[in-house]
Formats: C-alpha cells, sequence, structure tokens
C-alpha cells in the first residue's frame, strides 16, 4: 500500500496522486488527511505534502523512518503559468524529485498528468518563448525528458496556423454509432454487439438525423469545419443505413472541410460499402490493423485476419477513398518489438496516408482490467522500444506527427500519437485534442465542447450513455446544448454591447 499523507486541505489531490500512481503503477495509493498506524506499517511508503508559508516540502517515509525529503519555495514564474497551477506543479515538481531518486525511476513525461501535454508546450510559446527556451522549461521545471518535450514543441508549432484559422464561430459534429462486429478485450466504450441489436440500428439512425436537424438550426450563423462518424465501428450499420445518414449531413450542412467515417474493421466493408462512402463525399476512413499478427487478433476479440486488412486497404485506394488512416496499438499481449516490426514490415507497402500510435491503456470497464493477469505484457523498456520502432518508421516514410494525447492508465506512461504525411493531418483530431473550437456531438454517448473563443472557456455535456436513455430523453439532450449555444452567443453581445 503507499499512502499520500495532505494534511493542508487548501492542497489540490488529484494531480499529485496521479503523479504518484505514475511510478508506483499497479500498487494501490490511498489519500490520508493524518499519520496512522495504517501508514506506519512495514512495507508502506508515505508521501507527505506540507506548507508553510511559500515553503512547499515532500518528504518520503517507509517502515516509519524518513528516506528522503525535498523543500523549495513558491516562484511562479518557473512554470510560465499562473499561481494556482503553479504551486500545484510546484508539488508535483518536488514529489517528482523524491520518487525518481528513492524509486530509481524517471518518467517520459515527467510532472505532466494531463491527457493533452501539447496545450502546456502552447501556452508556454504563447509567452514568447522560442522553442528552444520553451523545451528548456519543459525539461527543468517540468522534468520531461527532452524528447518528449521537442516532440510536443513540433506538434505545437504544427498545429498553430490550423487553429489561427478557427474563428469565434468555426464547429465541428461528431456522430458517435454504438454498434461494434465483437468488443475488443481492451475497450470501455458502451458498445452495443451489431448483430445482436439490428432492431436498434433504424430508430437509432432516426435519432442521429433528428439530432442532426436540430444542429443544423441552433448553429445556423456558425460555419462548419469538420464533421467525423466514430464509434464503435460506424460501417457496422447496414448500407442503406449509412447512405440516408450520409445523404442526410450533405444535405443539411454545405462547406464541409473534412468528412470522416471511422470503418476501421475490414470485416465490416466491401466494395459496394466503400464506394457508398466515395458517392457520398467521405474523404477520410480509418481501417485499423492494430496489430498485423493474426494470434494477437484473436486474443484481442477481432475476427479478421491481418491478409483481410491489406486487402481491404488497396480496396479502399482502388475505389478512390483520398486519405486512409491506420491505428497500432503498442504493448499487446504477448507482443514484443519483432511483433511490431513485422506489422510495420507489412503497412510499409500500403503507405497509408496517416498512422496513429496508441499504447495500450488499462481502462475501467474492458475485459482487461479484470482479466490483466492472464496476459503476458511488455515491460516499460520494452514498450519505449516499440515506440522509437514506430517513431523512425513515420521518418523513414516522410511521416510528421501532428496531434498527441496521454491516457490514464497507459501503459509505461508513454503516449498516443497521430502522424501524417505533409499537408494531410486530420483537422478534427487537431480540433478535438486542443479544445479550440466547439465541437458538438451527436448520438449515444457522444460529448458536446462548447468553445467560447472571446472567453477562451470550454463547458462540456455528455449524452446519455444508455441507448434507451438516449432514444427516450432526446428532446432534453437537444435543449441543453441549444441552452449551451445560446449562452455563447449571449457573452459575445454583451462584449459587443461593452466595446461601443
Amino acid at each position: 500500500m503507499i499512502y499520500l499523507l495532505v494534511v493542508d486541505k487548501s492542497i489540490k489531490t488529484h494531480d499529485p496522486y496521479e503523479l504518484v500512481r505514475a511510478f508506483y503503477g499497479d500498487k494501490e495509493i490511498k489519500i490520508i488527511g493524518s499519520v496512522s498506524q495504517e501508514s506506519q506499517a512495514k512495507d508502506a511508503d508515505t508521501i507527505a505534502i506540507s506548507i508553510q508559508g511559500d515553503t512547499y516540502k515532500v518528504s518520503l517515509t517507509r517502515n516509519n523512518t524518513l528516506i528522503d525529503f525535498e523543500q523549495m519555495s513558491f516562484h511562479e514564474k518557473d512554470f510560465c503559468r499562473g499561481e494556482t497551477a503553479s504551486r500545484n506543479n510546484t508539488i508535483k515538481h518536488l514529489i517528482y524529485k523524491v520518487l525518481s531518486r528513492n524509486l530509481n525511476t524517471e518518467l517520459p513525461w515527467g510532472i505532466l498528468t494531463g491527457i493533452r501535454p501539447v496545450k502546456v508546450a502552447k501556452m508556454i510559446m504563447d509567452k514568447g518563448l522560442s522553442q528552444e527556451e520553451a523545451i528548456e522549461v519543459l525539461s527543468a521545471s517540468y522534468m520531461l525528458r527532452e524528447d518528449k518535450a521537442r516532440l510536443i514543441t513540433d506538434v505545437s508549432l504544427y498545429q498553430k496556423p490550423i487553429l489561427d484559422e478557427l474563428d469565434k464561430n468555426n464547429y465541428s459534429i461528431y456522430i458517435g454509432i454504438p454498434f461494434c462486429p465483437t468488443r475488443c478485450f481492451y475497450c470501455s466504450f458502451p458498445t452495443l454487439i451489431a448483430h445482436r441489436n439490428t432492431d436498434l440500428m433504424e430508430g437509432y439512425v432516426d435519432a442521429l438525423i433528428e439530432e442532426l436537424d436540430d444542429t443544423s438550426v441552433m448553429m445556423d450563423s456558425w460555419n462548419i469545419s469538420t464533421v467525423y462518424i466514430g464509434g464503435g465501428t460506424p460501417t457496422s450499420l447496414p448500407k442503406e443505413l449509412m447512405g440516408r445518414l450520409l445523404g442526410h449531413i450533405n444535405k443539411k450542412f454545405e462547406g464541409i472541410k473534412e468528412l470522416t467515417v471511422e470503418a476501421g474493421r475490414p470485416d465490416t466493408i466491401d466494395r459496394e460499402y466503400l464506394e457508398l462512402l466515395k458517392s457520398n463525399y467521405v474523404d477520410r476512413i480509418s481501417i485499423n490493423p492494430q496489430t498485423m499478427d493474426d494470434k494477437t487478433l484473436k486474443i484481442i476479440g477481432r475476427k479478421h485476419s491481418a491478409r483481410d486488412i491489406v486487402e481491404t486497404y488497396r480496396l479502399s485506394k482502388d475505389v478512390g477513398i483520398e486519405t486512409v488512416n491506420m491505428d497500432l496499438i503498442v504493448g499487446l499481449p504477448g507482443e514484443n518489438r519483432n511483433n511490431v516490426a513485422e506489422t510495420l514490415r507489412i503497412i510499409k507497402a500500403l503507405q497509408p496516408d496517416n498512422l496513429t500510435v496508441h499504447t495500450l491503456a488499462v481502462k475501467k470497464g474492458s475485459e482487461f482490467i479484470h482479466d490483466r493477469e492472464k496476459y503476458t505484457i511488455a515491460s516499460a523498456d520494452e514498450i519505449q522500444e516499440m515506440l522509437h520502432l514506430t517513431s523512425e518508421f513515420a521518418k523513414e516514410n516522410d511521416m510528421i506527427p501532428y496531434y498527441l494525447y496521454r491516457q490514464k492508465q497507459i501503459m509505461g506512461n508513454f503516449e498516443n500519437i497521430g502522424y501524417s504525411k505533409k499537408s494531410n493531418p486530420s483537422l478534427y483530431n487537431v480540433s478535438i485534442m486542443e479544445e479550440k473550437e466547439t465541437i458538438i456531438g451527436i448520438g449515444m454517448g457522444s460529448t458536446s465542447k462548447f468553445y467560447n473563443k472571446l472567453e477562451n472557456t470550454i463547458d462540456t455535456f455528455s449524452n446519455f450513455r444508455s441507448i434507451s436513455e438516449y432514444l427516450s430523453r432526446l428532446s432534453e439532450q437537444k435543449t441543453r446544448k441549444r441552452q449551451k449555444i445560446n449562452e455563447i452567443e449571449k457573452s459575445w453581445s454583451n462584449l459587443e454591447l461593452d466595446t461601443k
């Protein structure tokens, strides 16, 4: 057991907890407000945080014996942040120094615990710092490994012209399709097995169209950027229902810059389905191998083979789909660097336009989290080697990193990263990760993000995760979204009045 001792109630415990968890991996961590007999037990580590004036102190106690401590005075400028964030980062900085020294462990992402580290790089460079100066701050104050600091500053610089083009009234649409042929063992989404729920599909598409109609009216004075149809596996829908959905999108929304459908599983698409997508102006799809090892595909719950992936990819290009993304997962059960190298060798012959590399995450609600002990999983060092292989592959094939995010419970405390052929990034992926554009979520479990550019604030609202609640309470969900948009537009009007 690991204890995080926080007596001062003014200290926010979420980020320190996440950082301690990153160091201790699978060990249970408990936050306590006072020293107890339990926390002094044999083999129990206690990390204590205390404040005296502007001096912060973090100590490590083991077996009721003080092992080490660090303290420092608060300096807001060290982190290029406001006071609240900088005080929180001061605590994390001290935790990192004590634990890395005594556990002989360094985290590639240093003290960063959030899922959007590129935002931090952007924030620092927006202060007027050069890329090299930002890297220095990220390495010294945030404890990032230099290659990670350079990576997120590179991504931020690449994204800048894309984000600068977004006006206050730009928005995108995300449409969630919850149906899937099978449930992968690492999946935590509220998916529905397609062949068991065919009776729900038509009613579900009816509800999507109702939401889309409401959105087209609600966002009439805004400008549509992109539409992304994700899942689940959207191509689990029968062709006629997908055709109806796409036709309605193209009828109701003019000027879409990018229309994406996650085709995902090769066992859900054929030439006729791909031709349907192409004829409805879909210019981006994903065909997601995850791995090109047939044995691993069976373990994770896939019903297709590596050969199916190759054939489907070639078919999509033959039909004329402009951009095809492929997803890989590093750290799958039983896989090592040789498996990843073989997957990359096969993919190289296909030359995908985009490549997204995920690090396996242990997600709540997944089969994996309950049966993890049944599988052989690579170590953090091995996962790092695998990620290095994918990074080198991207460089050798003229692909550049254009978006990046992290997840809780991600293996080895690493990251997920999207690579793109030059000048061909997914605009939606940049937008959803950097949160500089309003996203309207359509469908069961979809999240809307309401971004007010003039106030630089973001608010969220999620549709119900149960399909029965989503369908029966559709009007309630539409009303909540209209209220959020009305609030943003009212704030714009008030700002205009204040400046007159």
